[in-house]
């Protein structure tokens, strides 16, 4: 069986398609496999063989998610540090609520202590996450802030509170 196109042209059109995918799907990791698909289309372009197209394919991609991704996110999401909620979770801006996601429900993935940072999945992606109570994976959350000493990390209390 032969090709229609080159290697490099069908790279190509995968990352084309991996940033078409990207458009359609929250998490904004789509485009770092395009990233990568893009780099090993110069590299079979370059002359290098199918195994190491494709090495440069999952190496590329994985730095840049490894690497990239965070830095990504707040440029394309938004601000992520806005002033710290005050004793019942308000802040000074009530428009940066919704940015930044207070009263909304996420679930954990790495349970929560009061010395024990841990993890919940909220608009597609990943954040750390502290709470006051110990939370366990799995449960939902809703979110009370943003951590004052981690800009990356949303405060959180059980859903259900007894």
């Amino acid at each position: 069986m032969s090709w229609f196109y080159p290697a490099h042209v069908l790279w190509f059109i995968a990352g084309a398609l991996l940033v078409l995918a990207e458009l359609a799907m929250p998490g904004f990791v789509m485009v770092f496999f395009a990233l990568g698909a893009f780099i090993a289309s110069l590299a079979a372009y370059l002359g290098l063989g199918t195994s190491g197209q494709i090495m440069v394919f999952i190496t590329a991609s994985m730095l840049g998610v490894a690497l990239l991704r965070r830095m990504f996110l707040r440029i394309f999401h938004g601000r992520t540090h806005s002033p710290a909620p005050d004793v019942n979770g308000a802040t000074s801006e009530d428009k940066d609520d919704e940015d930044i996601g207070l009263g909304k429900t996420a679930e954990v993935t790495r349970a929560i202590g009061p010395n024990l940072p841990g993890e919940i999945k909220f608009r597609g992606s990943y954040w750390r996450a502290q709470a006051e109570v110990n939370i366990g994976e799995g449960e939902i959350v809703v979110i009370t802030g943003l951590a004052q000493n981690d800009s990356g990390a949303y405060l959180v209390r059980p859903a259900k509170e007894a």
